[in-house]
Parts: structure tokens; C-alpha cells; sequence
């Protein structure tokens, strides 16, 4: 499972929509939806804030399964 596939899972099992997952983040809309369609990935620096906004390691996003 690539990254996208987690953060859907992670961003879904918390109830948040694409819109407010982006608007969490400080992204522009269509972000979230790019990373979860496979069309792009965040920046590192945001991975460490992704992890920790849902509490799991930096390497269960980035790692595959």
C-alpha cells in the first residue's frame, strides 16, 4: 500500500473530507486528492506533520506494505 492508500485510510477513519484535510494542512484545494490518485506525494518536512496530526510513525506513511 503506497502512501496515498494510507493517508485515505488515515484521513477517513478520522472523518475528515479532502476539503478539510487540506485545510488542515495549509494546502491548497486538490492536494489531498492528488496524493491519494497517486499524482503526487507531500514534501518531507509536511510527512513529519502528517504523522504526527494522526498520531502514527513517519515510516507507516512512507513505508510500503
Amino acid at each position: 500500500m503506497g502512501f496515498g492508500a494510507k493517508f485515505r485510510e488515515l484521513r477517513e477513519s478520522r472523518g475528515l473530507s479532502m476539503a478539510a484535510a487540506d485545510e488542515a494542512f495549509g494546502l491548497t484545494r486538490g492536494t489531498c486528492s492528488n496524493w491519494e490518485n497517486g499524482f503526487s506525494e507531500p514534501e518531507e518536512e509536511l510527512l513529519e506533520d502528517i504523522a504526527g496530526y494522526f498520531g502514527v510513525r513517519l515510516l507507516d506513511l512512507t513505508e510500503e506494505a
